[in-house]
């Protein structure tokens, strides 16, 4: 295998034991293919005010780019700790508002990555409808190779994502 053709991975990051297992797993294979990882942690735009809510308590769009701050960087420090014990070199970027499948993509293309790492929560048909996923939109769009991570012992069936 040539792995010079890995030189830049992509990597999702987020703040759960989900997130956790893809950072294991993306720097797993970063140190594999002697890559350096991109971490990506993508905010997704601030949902729709559901209902009338007293506007002068908060700023919801604010507080959910503050909110997606914190919990990416905890994130990139869960991942950056990892990548540091495997000796892999990685560095960091946050998206703000835009799709994250979109954000993995474009950032992928701009930085010269040469695959995504991305997790799966391993929803079924009905929760990917009101939730949405991630990973089974990137693999659509996706201009690049995807790897999807499951959490181990979820006890959720596989997904069937198209091939990326």
């Amino acid at each position: 295998m040539n792995t010079a053709a890995y030189e830049r991975l992509l990597m999702l990051v987020d703040d759960t034991p989900l997130g956790r297992a893809t950072a294991e797993e993306g720097v797993r294979l970063a140190r594999a293919l002697g890559a350096e990882l991109l971490l990506l942690a993508a905010i997704p735009p601030a949902p729709p005010m559901l209902g009338e809510v007293d506007v002068a308590m908060f700023e919801p769009v604010a507080d959910h780019e503050a909110l997606g701050r914190e919990q990416a960087a905890r994130a990139f420090a869960t991942a950056q700790s990892l990548a540091q014990a495997a000796g892999v070199a990685c560095r960091s970027e946050i998206t703000v508002g835009e799709d994250p499948a979109e954000a993995a993509n474009r950032v992928a293309k701009a930085n010269g990555c040469a695959l995504i790492v991305v997790g799966s929560h391993g929803r079924g048909t009905l929760a990917r409808l009101v939730l949405g996923s991630v990973m089974g939109h990137l693999t659509q769009i996706a201009e690049r190779p995807v790897v999807v991570v499951r959490l181990r012992g979820s006890g959720a069936p596989p997904e069937t994502p198209a091939a990326a």
